[in-house]
């Protein structure tokens, strides 16, 4: 048995037990634990110790990392497996290669506190230090439910660092009016084009646009049917039920999406006639149209590669921008590319949906949010200019 210090950790102590023998010859199998501060690591040996001599298994405590698998595993059907395996990135990724091996016990809030400071200091973003922190917390939150090795969570004390830009991140999503339009135009010609134009108009999630199939349009009525999202997990492609009972929704669009729709279905008709041995008709509104040796035409346009199609337009329409300012006199070291994501498209068609009018909870219906407090939370920048409505007529009062 021993405590050591930990090089390269000030205050954290390795503790080595060895189990009982219970055979002759037999090796003694050791048992280690990381813990902060020299107080209790001697506990933790006091702690051992007696549980070995008293005839126990001392090496019944599981380690962090061991219950974050046995966790996430018994999840398996209760989140999706895109959902999943997100979570265990994020395990794999931070948690598990920094407090994975200490034992449950030993995670303090004090340790949790230390472990958010250390991801802050390699620069991980405060948005990200707090997706680490749901994990962890959620996972703990489970061991403490269980009641066999810990009796709280030391993330209900041990919050992630405060995000000082969130108040502003959900209006930067968006774009304005003219700033959509110019980009829609810019993207004209793109594989990507009627898919952003669609979602501009309708605010679809990217899963939700790629699950789309023609059976879903009502093109006379202007309106579509949201009835399935597209899940990728390495790259296996599932069709699927919608996230939740909301996301299963109708939205419905104008006329010149309409005329959009009608043209891009002829305009794929034409494309399977005319390589009738290499399109498999799969019925989706946006699918693939790059034929390759190991794929045909028409197939799904899986997320990943929809999301390269993305970035390699937006860089185009960004080298474009480019030289657009150099010609004017600008100088590339000035240059900021604005950064425009998909989802991008969603924030900015909920934003003028609200601008112009329409109910926080009309809006929460087409997006397909649990509630319209989600709606209202994450979009109230746009509905900001409400908060002085009937101020002029009250304050004529006076």
């Amino acid at each position: 048995m021993s405590i050591t210090p930990v090089k390269g950790r000030e205050g954290y102590y390795d503790v080595r037990v060895y189990e009982r023998v219970e055979a002759p010859g037999e090796k003694p199998c050791p048992v280690c634990r990381r813990v902060k501060g020299k107080r209790n690591a001697e506990s933790l040996e006091r702690d051992l110790l007696k549980a070995r001599d008293g005839g126990g298994k001392i090496g019944g405590v599981p380690t962090l990392a061991a219950y974050i698998d046995r966790y996430l595993t018994s999840r398996r059907r209760e989140v999706t497996a895109q959902t999943l395996h997100g979570y265990r990135a994020v395990a794999a990724r931070y948690i598990v290669p920094d407090i994975g091996r200490l034992p449950l016990p030993a995670i303090d809030p004090g340790t949790v506190r230390d472990f958010y400071a250390r991801l802050s200091d390699k620069g991980l973003a405060p948005a990200s230090v707090a997706h680490v922190h749901r994990v962890l917390s959620m996972t703990l939150k489970s061991a403490m439910v269980e009641g066999r090795y810990i009796t709280r969570n030391p993330c209900q004390v041990a919050r992630p660092p405060k995000d000082d830009h969130q108040g502003t991140r959900d209006e930067e999503r968006g774009l304005q009016q003219d700033e959509a339009q110019r980009l829609l135009c810019e993207l004209d010609g793109s594989d990507v084009y009627k898919a952003a134009a669609l979602g501009l108009a309708t605010g679809l999630r990217r899963s939700e646009m790629l699950a789309l199939k023609w059976e879903d349009v009502d093109v006379k009525g202007r309106e579509l049917h949201v009835t399935a999202a597209l899940e990728q997990v390495g790259k296996t492609v599932t069709r699927r039920d919608p996230k939740s009972k909301r996301s299963r929704r109708s939205v419905p669009f104008g006329d010149n999406l309409a005329a959009l729709l009608t043209s891009h279905r002829k305009q794929q008709n034409a494309a399977r006639l005319a390589s009738p041995f290499f399109w498999t008709d799969e019925g989706y509104v946006f699918p693939s149209v790059r034929i390759t040796q190991s794929q045909d035409g028409g197939r799904v346009w899986t997320p990943s590669a929809f999301s390269q199609a993305w970035r390699r337009a937006i860089n185009e329409v960004n080298t474009r921008r480019l030289g657009e300012h150099v010609a004017a006199g600008g100088t590339v070291e000035e240059f900021e590319p604005p950064v425009v994501g998909f989802h991008d498209l969603r924030h900015t068609c909920a934003t003028l949906w609200l601008r112009a009018g329409v109910r926080d909870e009309e809006v929460s219906r087409r997006l397909g949010h649990s509630s319209s407090v989600i709606t209202r939370r994450v979009y109230s920048h746009a509905t900001a200019e409400e908060i002085r409505d009937g101020v002029d007529a009250t304050d004529a009062l006076l």
